[in-house]
């Protein structure tokens, strides 16, 4: 067998087990009626959609909303390589095949992002054609692919960097500079949008040849994998125990004073413990980003005035209904945690501390979403939607700590 036929059976196989390993989850999550949600809230988008493009205002932000989702999936390169801390050894020696492999893995990921932004296109571009519409639509989706495929290059090109502030300082100004250009697209004329586009790629082609690199960035590309693959546990922990994953920390400074709230005292204990990690973890990262793609889906409803406001409520409640089920996972953070029978911390008061982070944070991210959406509501007189949405999300703050308590308690039975 060939090098080219070895790396191929090496890729393939190892992709083949991942897709074993979550099959079962994958079932639990179908028995869960999580589809049944998820069909809701696409049925729910659908009718939104419709009634959008055949009634759209006047004052539709057709450029900005373009660039808003059109960044987001065309700068968002991921990398699937199913490489494991251990390939350092044994895969090291032979780096120099590696291409081969890595081939795969571009093929394979590129090929995902691409439908990601066929299909984003294919919701954008009937509302593009109602604007002014400089460029013609076969030049948006021709920029779109050359944007793409830049930006896998450019974030190929990251992760071999060397140092990581450099890194983080070019994807900031790769995916800016993205976002620039697409809005150029959108609002000049082909000339202009294609010259500014031929510069933008010299001027990444010379600032790309600056940093040090490595030649195959092993340590990044293995830590990207871990990261992806707590991602996948995690989605499933909310329906079903899971194999343990190392945690990986991340400091957020930003919300450090959230935490310098908590009194730190033997009587919150746990209140520091679960806001800390909240804070930290990867749960704390889904539901920042939840909240605020909440928010800005919700903005964005509510300021064309679908329905009346109401459909705005209903962005909302989807999203509300998102945030508590990651926040739920939240209980599950310290389950198997040795060191809560090691340490003489105060057990019978685990559970309502516990309760008592989960209802703040549920209703600090609700209540952002909820500031965001009534913002453009009340500008054009619409309060009824605005009276409802808050009522529901305080009557469920009172059920809600009940059902936890609850699901806790079976658990615990369980173990």
């Amino acid at each position: 067998m060939n090098v080219a036929a070895q790396m191929t059976a090496l890729w393939s196989g190892r992709a083949k087990r991942f897709r074993k390993e979550i099959m079962p989850y994958l079932r639990y999550m179908g028995q869960s009626g999580f589809p049944a949600f998820l069909s809701l809230f696409v049925i729910t988008g659908a009718i939104g959609y419709f009634k959008l493009i055949q009634e759209l205002p006047s004052q539709f932000p057709i450029a900005g909303v373009g660039v808003a989702v059109l960044t987001l999936s065309i700068c968002w390169s991921p990398l699937r390589t199913w490489l494991a801390s251990a390939d350092k050894v044994f895969l090291m020696p032979r780096e120099g095949e590696m291409k081969l492999y890595l081939q795969h893995s571009l093929r394979y990921t590129t090929l995902g992002c691409g439908l990601l932004i066929a299909f984003v296109l294919l919701l954008y571009l009937p509302i593009y054609r109602q604007g002014a519409m400089l460029i013609d639509g076969f030049f948006i989706i021709a920029s779109a692919a050359l944007l793409k495929l830049g930006n896998v290059w450019g974030a190929w090109q990251e992760r071999r960097m060397a140092w990581p502030g450099m890194r983080m300082l070019l994807r900031l100004l790769r995916w800016s500079l993205t976002a620039v250009l697409l809005y150029a697209w959108l609002t000049c004329v082909l000339w202009q949008a294609a010259a500014f586009t031929l510069l933008v790629a010299l001027l990444f082609l010379m600032l790309y040849r600056v940093p040090d690199k490595h030649h195959f960035p092993w340590e990044r590309l293995i830590e990207e994998e871990e990261r992806t693959r707590k991602r996948y546990y995690v989605f499933f922990g909310m329906f079903i125990d899971v194999p343990s994953q190392s945690s990986k920390v991340a400091r957020r400074s930003y919300l450090n004073s959230l935490l310098s709230a908590v009194p730190y005292s033997n009587r919150n204990t746990f209140v520091y413990l679960y806001t800390a990690s909240l804070l930290r973890t990867e749960i704390g990262g889904i539901v920042i980003r939840v909240m605020l793609l909440g928010s800005l889906v919700c903005w964005m409803v509510a300021d064309s005035g679908v329905w009346s406001g109401w459909g705005a409520a209903i962005a909302y409640g989807l999203f509300v209904i998102v945030l508590a089920v990651q926040l739920g996972a939240l209980r599950h953070t310290h389950r198997y945690s040795v060191w809560q029978h090691v340490y003489p911390l105060p057990q019978s008061h685990r559970i309502e501390q516990y309760l008592k982070v989960d209802r703040a944070a549920f209703l600090i991210s609700a209540g952002v979403m909820w500031l965001v959406s009534s913002l453009p509501l009340l500008k054009i007189g619409l309060a009824a939607p605005l009276i409802t949405m808050i009522a529901a999300v305080l009557l469920y703050t009172l059920i809600r700590p009940g059902r936890l308590r609850k699901k806790i308690v079976k658990e615990a039975d369980e173990d």
